[in-house]
């Protein structure tokens, strides 16, 4: 019999908090650039709310910013998220490549789910 497996991607394969708190800074770093930042990176609230939908975390972040600027934080941030995995600096867990392997090999079919934006994925 056929085995099916499905995985969700975000702190279950791929180890998300490096990726999504380095990312966080990036932006954060940028928001300063133009003058609408002049406090520390809120990673602590971020922490507290992640795994809401950006919208809700640019409300919560930037409560005081406009929708626009909010958007365009989004934007940004998105960008620097794919740029940073790019750059080697995400992390699946360890052993993942050889569970997925032993899976194949084995005649699993291995399906991943996730909330992700396809480019993130």
């Amino acid at each position: 019999m056929l085995q099916s497996l499905i995985f969700d991607m975000d702190g279950t394969l791929f180890q998300t908090d490096k990726i999504l708190e380095l990312s966080l800074d990036d932006t954060f770093n940028h928001l300063r650039s133009l003058n609408e930042w002049d406090a520390e990176t809120p990673i602590d609230k971020y922490r507290e709310i992640m795994g809401v939908p950006l919208p809700k975390v640019w409300e919560a972040l930037l409560p005081n910013h406009s929708d626009e600027i909010r958007a365009q934080t989004d934007v940004y941030f998105l960008k620097r998220l794919i740029e940073n995995i790019r750059n080697g600096k995400g992390a699946l867990y360890p052993n993942v490549i050889e569970i997925f392997s032993y899976l194949k090999e084995n005649n699993c079919s291995i399906y991943i789910a996730s909330n992700g934006l396809k480019e993130y994925l």
